[in-house]
């Protein structure tokens, strides 16, 4: 097999890697670049930003423009957050339109969750979605990966692997490999930083850790790249 690409699936920076494959979130309205072989890009409407129902609105059709360019390959980031003073009935109004969004558009989910897993799993069970929901930035418990993980959800992790008392360290341990991204979210460093840190933790090789994370990429969506 030729060599495989590392994937970082939630960036807030405009990277410039040439190998990398990148997945950059975009909020509603904000432009992006041109389809140039390995930048793809994500665009939802994050529970810190919303506004009044008619604002939302607003973004959310700005988000289906967006949708309708191929490399814009996920919905989100979106979710929920108990720690910020927005709206909780409006938040869910809104995760639940970007929840039917990528169900019509046929695009996988990424998640934002502060304190609100509970919610997100009925939200899950209420919509009973075929495409994937991706918990980002994931520090949650082993318990709760568990209940997660029962309800089909995939996870990305990020800096988190990187604090010694972080709640993602065991998390990531007990996952299997079918489950698991990496991302950089704001994090300033590589992605590969994040993946060798991984393929510690599981003390296998790090190539073994891209194979698993590239099928898992090609599984949840129909990415046009080839692997040089």
């Amino acid at each position: 097999m030729n060599s495989l690409p590392f994937i970082d699936i939630h960036t807030h920076l405009n990277r410039t890697e040439q190998e990398t494959v990148t997945v950059q979130n975009i909020f509603p309205g904000e432009g992006f670049a041109a389809f140039s072989g390995r930048n793809f890009y994500s665009v939802g409407l994050h529970p810190w930003y919303i506004k009044t129902p008619e604002e939302n609105n607003e973004w959310l059709l700005q988000m289906e423009d967006a949708l309708e360019f191929d490399h814009i390959i996920f919905i989100g980031e979106c979710g929920l957050d108990k720690k910020v003073d927005n709206d909780f009935n409006e938040q869910l109004r809104v995760f639940e339109a970007q929840s039917f969004m990528s169900e019509e558009m046929k695009k996988p989910l990424v998640i934002h969750c502060v304190k609100a897993y509970n919610e997100v799993i009925q939200m899950y069970k209420k919509l009973h979605p075929e495409m994937a929901w991706i918990m980002h930035g994931y520090n949650g418990s082993q318990e709760m990966t568990k209940q997660l993980l029962d309800s089909n959800f995939l996870f990305s992790f990020g800096k988190n692997l990187f604090k010694p008392d972080a709640k993602a360290i065991e998390s990531f341990k007990f996952l299997p490999l079918d489950r698991i991204f990496f991302e950089t979210d704001e994090y300033e460093g590589d992605v590969e930083e994040i993946y060798h840190k991984g393929a510690e933790l599981k003390a296998i090789p790090v190539e073994e850790l891209m194979e698993s994370v590239w099928k898992n990429f090609n599984q949840i969506e129909n990415v046009s790249f080839s692997v040089d």
